[in-house]
């Protein structure tokens, strides 16, 4: 009876934790420091909240978390398409991360590897960037770079492996929902031209919120490397 209702205060924390940095990521006016080149952009801070789940909740109450977020969020500070948007981005993002918890170096090579191409992409269509063109092409390129560097740091220091896992859910979430945008609204260009430039932003913001996340874990002494899941245990 404890272990269930521990369970449950716990789970409300996380999911109003989620929705007040939900409505901070709304806050923050990233879009307007990019100059609006890329509509949309959050820092995805969410995503921390998200993490501890995958790392100590089993999958069940990490899709319940993420549904909550998803749904209350949506009603509260966005719309019937922001739903179905933020719902497509956050079943591949958790579903991503539960794959590559076990071996975050996948996940980071595979996103330096996804940032090349997209890099490659943009290039084949601008040969020659120039002004916003040229700093999106720029970004990819440094996300790429940064997805090599966690490879590298992770097979050096396993315990980092958080930052693999955030980095590969962050871009998933971008492609999760280019996907379903690019779906609704018939509109396929989105795909070499939109999301090339959201899988190295993506990149760059997984990286950052995988090192808070990271940060706040050691902080709190959670035993976030732990293969199994941890709800007998918190």
């Amino acid at each position: 009876m404890k272990s269930t209702a521990n369970r449950v205060a716990r789970f409300g924390l996380l999911a109003a934790l989620s929705l007040v940095l939900g409505w901070l990521d709304r806050a923050i006016p990233l879009t307007m420091l990019l100059s609006g080149a890329v509509p949309g952009i959050k820092l995805g801070l969410a995503n921390t909240v998200l993490l501890y789940g995958v790392y100590l909740m089993d999958w069940r109450g990490c899709v319940l978390l993420m549904l909550t977020k998803v749904f209350l969020s949506g009603f509260l500070f966005g719309s019937l398409s922001a739903i179905l948007y933020s719902l497509c981005g956050g079943v591949l993002s958790l579903a991503v991360m539960l794959l590559v918890r076990r071996n975050p170096r996948v996940g980071a090579l595979a996103i330096a590897l996804l940032a090349a191409l997209s890099d490659a992409m943009l290039l084949r269509r601008h040969p020659k960037p120039g002004g916003q063109m040229f700093w999106c092409v720029l970004l990819i390129a440094l996300a790429c770079a940064a997805a090599l560097a966690v490879f590298f740091v992770i097979r050096r220091r396993p315990g980092l492996g958080v930052i693999g896992t955030s980095l590969a859910g962050a871009v998933a979430h971008n492609v999760g929902q280019v996907l379903a945008a690019s779906s609704v609204l018939h509109t396929p260009q989105l795909l070499y031209t939109y999301l090339p430039v959201l899988v190295g932003i993506g990149a760059a913001v997984g990286c950052l919120t995988g090192f808070v996340a990271r940060r706040v874990f050691t902080a709190l002494r959670l035993p976030v490397e732990t293969s199994g899941n941890a709800e007998g245990r918190t």
